[in-house]
């Protein structure tokens, strides 16, 4: 890697050439959407529905997913394209801000591969054709690393570096309100400024970068307050293995180490692990370590706890990239065979999502169950709900609240959930719990079979065996409740 800048005329003709590919990239992504025929998942359809509140906070996640898809759907219309939307986007203006970092501490040629490998790579290829917290964490992320460097050398010069330390306080803000891992990213660029004096800022700027972050998370954090942080204590349960599982194992640890080398391709991935090994002390290619090191090592750690998900150290990506192509720069088969492969994974992606509905796996089940079936099951209690008259649907299963939430759009029947005896476990639970005397009348439960009822009075009103798709071969029962108020956990008012 450089030390010093290139001259700017050298970098130009790089910059365009990714700036064009990155925005072809783009455009084909939101072309390709349109044709695509899968449904939201539950957790995309969460998502959505927090949107619909425009609350500072939601029941497991900062809000700012919520507020993306609702900008998105006012100006667009409620569709499944329109809430997936900003995914593509996002990640085509976090290419071009990966490009402006990777300008600064590659040769131009190295820099334009480093956004390419990023906007390719197949965690974003994936990203880009759905809607998750991931999405906006790593556009914050990569404008903080880009903020930080920028600081970092102003410092060294002798700059007043107030504008970027204000973006600084305002990508962590974003950070923060996309997911709570920016964490890790905060961690990395402590260690960073510790690893290298290329990526250390003054103190001054620190502390209004600060300022500005706190700023913008204060109607969060009072949120969180009023709720009595039970988002900081759904993540607990979550993060937490329970039983034997709480023991240390080496073979959770191991498993997501190797499920990097998916995420971010296998050619990257080493040659990632083989820039941050030989990442000369004090250089920016230790810094650049660093950051790909803190949500690594932490994630690891966690997985030898026995629970961790490939997409938890996400943000390692972008140091990762950039990296990776100032090995990868030298190596111009290697090169071309990591982006043809990311390429191929890229576009193979959105076209499965179009054609690919009817796929089925060994076992029988649809390749993308998670994304199909849910029409069948929201379309099924509409048409029950019109021919009972229900006025009130209640469920207790997430999934079933997701989805019923979604198709309720423009219908008469509104949806709650079973309210929780103790501690809510889903925003439902916080936010849309049923209360007799509030809510409409005739009132419907909504279950699978077999599940026990929440009302010895209940009467069953309809049945449906799911076919296939997320529900497959489940049966869902709908049953009228002559006194709602058994709903009720046993002492509530």
């Amino acid at each position: 890697m450089r030390t010093k800048a290139e001259p700017l005329a050298a970098a130009v003709p790089f910059a365009l050439l990714a700036v064009l590919a990155i925005a072809v990239l783009t455009f084909a992504r939101v072309a390709l959407a349109l044709l695509d025929a899968t449904q939201l998942s539950t957790d995309e359809a969460q998502y959505w529905a927090w949107g619909q509140d425009l609350a500072f906070g939601a029941y497991s996640k900062p809000p700012l997913i919520g507020w993306l898809i609702r900008g998105f759907t006012e100006v667009f219309g409620t569709s499944v394209w329109s809430v997936r939307l900003s995914s593509p986007l996002l990640h085509g203006a976090t290419a071009l801000a990966v490009l402006a970092l990777a300008l600064r501490v590659l040769p131009p040629a190295a820099a334009a591969l480093a956004a390419l490998f990023y906007l390719t790579t197949p965690a974003v290829a994936l990203g880009a054709a759905l809607i998750t917290t991931d999405t906006p964490l790593l556009l914050a992320a990569t404008l903080a690393f880009l903020a930080q460097h920028h600081l970092a050398q102003r410092r060294a010069t002798g700059k007043a570096g107030f504008g970027w330390a204000m973006v600084l306080g305002v990508a962590l803000g974003l950070g923060f309100l996309s997911k709570y891992a920016m964490i890790y990213a905060a961690l990395g660029m402590a260690l960073a400024a510790w690893a290298a004096p290329g990526w250390r800022i003054r103190g001054r700027d620190l502390a209004v970068a600060v300022l500005v972050a706190v700023l913008m998370l204060v109607p969060h954090l009072l949120w969180l307050a009023q709720q009595g942080f039970v988002t900081f204590l759904h993540l607990a349960d979550t993060a937490q293995p329970a039983g034997a599982e709480r023991a240390v194992y080496a073979l959770p640890a191991l498993r997501f180490l190797a499920e990097q080398f998916v995420v971010i391709g296998p050619i990257l991935f080493a040659a990632c692990l083989w820039a941050m090994l030989r990442a000369p002390r004090g250089s920016d290619d230790a810094g650049l370590a660093a950051l790909a090191a803190a949500p690594l090592a932490i994630v690891t750690l966690q997985a030898l706890g026995g629970k961790a998900l490939a997409n938890w150290a996400v943000l390692f990506i972008v140091p990762g990239v950039i990296l990776a192509a100032g090995v990868l720069a030298q190596h111009r088969a290697l090169t071309l065979i990591s982006l043809g492969l990311a390429l191929v994974v890229t576009l193979a992606l959105p076209l499965a999502k179009a054609i690919g509905t009817g796929w089925q796996r060994p076992d029988g089940r649809l390749l993308l169950a998670r994304y199909m079936g849910h029409d069948e099951m929201g379309g099924w209690v509409t048409a029950q709900a019109q021919r009972l008259k229900a006025a009130t649907i209640v469920a207790r299963d997430r999934d079933l609240l997701a989805d019923l939430e979604w198709f309720a759009t423009d219908q008469p029947w509104q949806v709650r959930a079973v309210p929780p005896p103790v501690r809510p476990a889903n925003h439902w639970e916080l936010k849309q719990p049923f209360q007799p005397g509030l809510d409409a009348a005739p009132v419907f439960v909504l279950q699978r079979t077999g599940t026990p009822l929440p009302c010895p009075t209940a009467l069953p009103a309809a049945q449906l065996l799911a076919g296939p798709g997320h529900y497959q071969g489940q049966s869902l029962s709908l049953f009228a409740l002559p006194d709602p108020t058994c709903l009720m956990p046993e002492g509530a008012p």
